[in-house]
């Protein structure tokens, strides 16, 4: 009985999972009119790569969903980078594992301070408190750097 529900309701659900993936994307390059998966071996910690592009198919960005290793478990942090290498915007995805002095990495005063940034995140600063997972959430940023420069060598 199970096996015929799921067969009724799975598309539906990878349908609204899709969307929210997309919704995610579309908050951190929002003038993109599409998000094209990107083809490449990109490095470990990456669960997803997209090229965001607008109405007349320029790339707009690149966003990646990168998976990092907190204080008490796995965060995950998409991060929009354009195309001459500063990050458009940072989006904490979970936090959960993490305690609520922790997941103060989800606050617009922590993420915020990423935007206009380059690969050197210069400019970035831990959270007092909860350095584990502000080392975790800056690394995920580092991985999202790696695998723009991967998709910029490929000529992607």
């Amino acid at each position: 009985a199970l096996a015929v529900v799921n067969s009724f309701t799975a598309p539906v659900s990878a349908a609204n999972a899709t969307e929210r993936e997309n919704e995610a994307r579309r908050a951190v390059i929002p003038d993109a009119a599409e998000f094209k998966a990107v083809d490449a071996a990109l490095p470990d910690g990456v669960v997803s790569a997209y090229e965001g592009v607008d109405a007349g198919g320029a790339t707009l960005g690149y966003v990646f969903t990168v998976e990092g290793r907190g204080f008490d478990g796995t965060i995950s942090v998409m991060c929009a980078i354009s195309t001459d290498g500063a990050i458009l915007r940072v989006s904490t995805l979970d936090v959960s594992s993490e305690t609520k002095t922790l997941g103060k990495t989800a606050n617009p005063e922590y993420t915020d301070q990423y935007t206009g940034q380059d690969a050197s995140l210069a400019g970035v600063n831990a959270i007092s408190g909860a350095t584990i997972t502000s080392t975790a959430y800056r690394g995920c940023v580092e991985t999202a750097f790696a695998a723009f420069e991967t998709i910029k060598e490929a000529g992607k």
